[in-house]
């Protein structure tokens, strides 16, 4: 009996080499799971994009073709969904769309492959639904997973005046640009999500992937993580020239 318990009891060498194969395995197998659910991902970001899209050309259809999109304050801001801060509460920008129930799926409004708790879906920080009666203090406010071209500046007028810019910009002087895309913020915004490139929404409702390499130009190149500023607007867009320049110029020539 235990000459036969002798004869198939592991050593603790072929342990050894049993561990390491599965380590060798796993080593090789997650960097192809992590590939594979990334351009699942990416695949249901420009569906949500799209369906965006089609959110956005009803809104224009039903207001004299003006679309909600722009920033406020800064143009890196150009998310903002439901402002709630201190008193103050207004919907701004896409966060139209959703109040107007031309799109109601929430998730839509996200990208999967974000991970930073300001911009993911229903997060401790970023509440959804939106936050309605206007808080005393703090900041309960909704940011969007996308953000739109920073092309007008959407006002602060406080709870007693009109807090959407007269006229919004219109679709169709739009259709060759880009108006939407994944967010944009710094480059650290696109490294954190898909790594190499975005997802962009033109005006003419068309919608495709854009490489890291051909925007990643000039000083928007440079913004560092988390870093806002107003100094930074010309970086995102500048359309005072005859030939824009800026991040979103760049991502109309593709």
């Amino acid at each position: 009996m235990s000459d036969r318990a002798h004869r198939h009891a592991f050593t603790l060498v072929e342990l050894l080499v049993v561990i390491g194969i599965i380590a060798i395995l796993i080593g090789i197998l997650l960097p192809t799971l992590t590939r594979a659910r990334e351009s699942a991902n990416r695949t249901v970001c420009l569906s949500n994009i799209r369906q965006l899209g089609q959110a956005i050309r009803d809104y224009a259809v039903a207001n004299h073709d003006q679309v909600p999109i722009g920033y406020y304050g800064q143009k890196q801001w150009n998310y903002l969904a439901n402002y709630n801060r201190n008193g103050v509460r207004f919907v701004s920008l896409l966060g139209l769309l959703y109040e107007a129930k031309m799109l109601a799926a929430p998730k839509t409004y996200f990208c999967p492959s974000e991970g930073n708790p300001q911009w993911v879906f229903n997060g401790d920080i970023n509440p959804w639904p939106f936050v309605i009666p206007p808080i005393g203090s703090g900041d309960r406010q909704t940011r969007l997973g996308y953000g739109t071209r920073p092309t007008v500046a959407w006002p602060n007028a406080g709870a007693g005046g009109s807090n959407v810019p007269n006229p919004m910009p219109r679709l169709l002087k739009l259709k060759n640009k880009a108006i939407l895309a994944d967010l944009l913020c710094f480059p650290a915004s696109v490294i954190y999500r898909h790594k190499q490139g975005i997802n962009v929404l033109y005006g003419s409702l068309s919608a495709h992937w854009v490489d890291f390499k051909a925007f990643n130009k000039g000083g928007w190149a440079s913004i560092p993580f988390d870093d806002f500023q107003n100094a930074y607007d010309i970086f995102l867009l500048d359309e005072t020239k005859p030939v824009p320049s800026g991040v979103w110029a760049e991502l109309d020539k593709q």
